[in-house]
């Protein structure tokens, strides 16, 4: 998918959240958390299982209670291929590749721009290549 210039700016904009729950500025206490994840949020992980709001939640708010590095970039992962599609107005679809240690996804996220700020709506991984050498 190649992104148009005209959304490039927005892309860029949407990268800093990217890749989802794994990024400082994202997150990280619950208030940023409810800033920026929508109320009818929903996930589909690598593994295939449903994942609701209130899961997530759960489980960064763990991640953050242990002091768990929670930065793709700190971790050692590698994000590339970012695209942008509008799919609807102030709704987008960001698509990107997520290499890990031992997997790379293929990534998506759902956001729509209200109220002067970006809110994600859906998330999914796919695993497209696993067993991956460090």
């Amino acid at each position: 998918m190649t992104t148009p210039h005209e959304l490039r700016p927005i892309l860029d904009e949407l990268m800093e959240f990217e890749p989802l729950f794994h990024r400082t500025r994202v997150a990280m206490s619950r208030d940023e958390f409810d800033a920026v994840v929508d109320p009818e949020f929903r996930e589909i992980g690598a593994s295939g299982a449903r994942y609701t709001r209130d899961y997530v939640q759960s489980v960064v708010e763990r991640r953050r209670l242990r002091g768990e590095v929670n930065d793709a970039a700190e971790l050692g992962w590698r994000v590339d291929r970012p695209a942008l599609s509008r799919i609807a107005p102030d709704t987008y679809l960001v698509t990107y590749r997520l290499a890990q240690a031992h997997r790379v996804t293929e990534r998506s996220s759902i956001w729509r721009f209200t109220e002067n700020r970006w809110s994600v709506l859906f998330h999914q991984g796919t695993v497209v290549e696993s067993g991956l050498e460090a």
